[in-house]
């Protein structure tokens, strides 16, 4: 399903979801004016072609010992394909919560979440064992300032409604 296929009414089942996936759908129905029947049937077709990847609680890494995050750069030996069996090798990794692949002076950029620094240090040594990491360099965050995984659905919608070529406001975007 591209970008082009979503319409306004995914749009908003969507950010429903995001803002509490546990609402029952009849109540979303309602907010939204459309049949539970609608709703269901594209949450499930959304759920079907992957852009509902999932449902999770959000957990607070602080309450649960987990605030010693790192950012880790790396440098990989170059050969065909080393981004993806690099990179699934990181994801593995336990402690690494993201791994992203990069084109400049880096390969990956590592995101890790500890109790400690001794930890993280067993979750470094394991990078460092794999083959093709030829150098590290980690920063270490003091304090998290913003951190959401929420995809932002309105600022889509408002997009979405330019290139259709109507006029939007921020309120028809945020409804």
């Amino acid at each position: 399903m591209s970008r082009n296929d979503l319409d306004e009414l995914d749009l908003k089942i969507l950010a429903e979801l995001q803002k509490d996936c546990r609402t029952p759908l009849q109540d979303m129905a309602d907010r939204l004016g459309h049949p539970s029947s609608t709703v269901h049937y594209r949450v499930k077709r959304l759920e079907k072609k992957g852009i509902i990847d999932g449902y999770y609680a959000k957990v607070n890494p602080e309450k649960i010992g987990m605030d010693y995050i790192t950012i880790i750069r790396i440098i990989a030996q170059y050969a065909p394909g080393y981004y993806e069996t690099v990179g699934k090798k990181l994801a593995k990794v336990s402690g690494v919560w993201a791994v992203y692949y990069s084109l400049g002076e880096q390969d990956f950029f590592v995101l890790t979440r500890s109790e400690n620094r001794e930890t993280f240090m067993a979750t470094l040594d394991a990078i460092m064992a794999i083959k093709g990491v030829r150098r590290t360099k980690t920063q270490i965050m003091t304090r998290v300032i913003k951190e959401d995984p929420r995809v932002e659905i309105n600022r889509k919608a408002k997009i979405h409604k330019r290139k259709r070529g109507k006029k939007t406001t921020t309120e028809d975007a945020e409804q």
